[in-house]
C-alpha cells in the first residue's frame, strides 16, 4: 500500500494541484474502503507523518455502491470476469484429466501456468469492461446521488 501511495496516488495528487494552480500544501481527500489494512493504526500514522497533505475518509461499510461507484459499476464485472476466465480454465483442465481416464484430478498450480493462463483472463475481463454504456451507466447512477 505505501508503495502504491508514494509511486501513484501522492505524485497524481500533485500533478493535479500544480495543474489546477493550487499550492503543494493543498490538502487532497482520498476515499478508502474500510479494509482492515487500510484502517490499522500503523497505516494511518504513515500517512500522517510521510502525506500529511493527504487525508483518508473512510466509506462506511454497506456504501461503496454510494462513494466508490465504479468498485460496483466498473471493478466488480472486472473481477467476476476474471473469475469466471480461471474457474473456466480448471473445469477444462478436469473434464481433460477425466475424458484421459485419470482415476485422480490434480490441478497445475504452478506460477508459471497462471501466469501463462492470465494473459486471458484479463484479456476477456478487458474486453467485458471496455463498454462506453457500462462507463454512462456507473457515470449515471453516481451523478444521480
Amino acid at each position: 500500500m505505501q508503495s502504491y501511495v508514494n509511486k501513484i496516488l501522492a505524485p497524481y495528487f500533485e500533478q493535479v494541484k500544480k495543474v489546477a494552480g493550487r499550492p503543494p500544501s493543498q490538502k487532497t481527500i482520498w476515499m478508502l474502503d474500510v479494509w482492515s489494512v487500510q484502517r490499522s493504526e500503523k497505516f494511518r500514522a504513515w500517512m500522517k507523518s510521510t502525506h500529511p497533505t493527504i487525508i483518508l475518509d473512510y466509506v462506511p461499510g454497506g456504501c461503496t455502491p454510494v462513494g466508490q461507484p465504479c468498485d460496483v459499476g466498473m471493478q466488480r464485472p472486472f473481477k467476476l470476469s476474471v473469475k469466471k476466465s480461471y474457474q473456466e480454465d480448471v473445469v477444462k483442465e478436469a473434464i481433460e484429466q477425466i475424458h484421459n481416464g485419470n482415476e485422480t484430478i490434480t490441478f497445475d498450480n504452478r506460477l508459471a501456468v497462471h501466469r501463462d493462463r492470465s494473459v486471458r483472463w484479463l484479456k476477456v475481463a478487458f474486453d467485458t469492461i471496455n463498454n462506453e454504456s457500462l462507463v454512462k451507466k456507473v457515470s449515471t447512477r453516481f451523478n444521480s446521488k
